[in-house]
């Protein structure tokens, strides 16, 4: 009887210890060689459940894994979409605010003397950083540290700048007004730079359930195409178990009928199918011309 060895989650037939001598081969009946296969089969129907299952459980294992970190990085990405907008949008806003506390400081009237709280110079210094700060936010594409870093400087202007305003004691009614503009400016800036910042932590987050969920999900196509392979190995394993046993039963006429027909001087299979084949030829031959 053969002997068995597992291949790749399935059984193939080992290698003998001797080599059969053609005298030995043609001795062995179609009985025995019947046998032999539902034997094979037979073993396989029986091993293969078991791997089966077991590629089964990691398959759900797998998909459940990946299905839970697929939802979390996409939920993430949400929030992250959403700080994304309110940072965006405080910042559309603080820059309107900035214009309109320019308007008010171009508008406001000259104090008595000539003198001014906010010197014209000292006024355009500030909007020309701030112009300058905010081009580079509209169009460099920088890391999340420059566009904090850039934050953070355009906060500091402001700051340094309605300070050194305050000392020169303001004097226009307008000037409180400009002030409190500012003020929300800036705090919507604050508020830009807390939303930058959540953002940035997210991301370390997310890419964490991503690289989970690509590795669940690497391992869920193998499981699957495993487990795949093993019922297909199966399901053949059961059909072959019904054609041998029928066979065994019933007997060997239609699988002896080509050797028969060699027995009684007729032609090999393949000799029939060389014949078929160059036919096909001559008739496609022929329709060409």
């Amino acid at each position: 009887m053969p002997k068995y060895v597992t291949a790749g989650g399935l059984f193939k037939v080992a290698e003998s210890a001797k080599h059969m001598t053609p005298e030995e081969l043609l001795a062995i009946t179609p009985e025995f060689l019947a046998k032999a296969i539902l034997h094979r089969r037979e073993r396989l129907a029986l091993e293969i459940p078991e791997q089966l299952d077991a590629r089964t459980n990691e398959l759900t294992e797998a998909a459940a894994i990946a299905r839970v970190a697929k939802e979390k990085r996409d939920s993430v990405n949400n929030k992250v979409s959403s700080l994304k907008r309110e940072r965006n949008d405080a910042q559309a806003k603080a820059k309107l605010l900035f214009l309109e506390a320019n308007s008010i400081r171009e508008n406001a009237p000259k104090t008595k003397g000539g003198s001014e709280p906010e010197p014209e110079w000292a006024k355009e210094r500030l909007q020309q950083r701030l112009d300058a700060l905010d081009l580079t936010l509209q169009t460099n594409w920088g890391t999340h540290i420059d566009e904090r870093a850039t934050l953070s400087e355009m906060k500091n202007l402001v700051r340094d700048h309605e300070a050194w305003v305050e000392k020169r004691k303001e004097t226009f009614s307008e000037i409180h007004k400009m002030i409190e503009l500012r003020d929300k400016a800036k705090q919507l800036l604050e508020s830009a730079d807390k939303a930058h910042q959540a953002m940035v932590q997210l991301h370390d987050e997310n890419q964490i359930f991503h690289d989970t969920y690509v590795d669940n999900e690497r391992k869920r196509k193998h499981a699957d195409g495993r487990t795949t392979r093993l019922a297909q190995a199966l399901d053949e394993s059961q059909r072959g178990i019904d054609f041998w046993k029928g066979a065994l039963d019933s007997g060997f006429h239609e699988l002896l009928i080509d050797a028969q027909r060699v027995n009684e001087g007729g032609k090999s299979t393949r000799a029939l199918a060389r014949e078929r084949r160059k036919q096909s030829e001559q008739q496609s031959g022929g329709e060409e011309e």
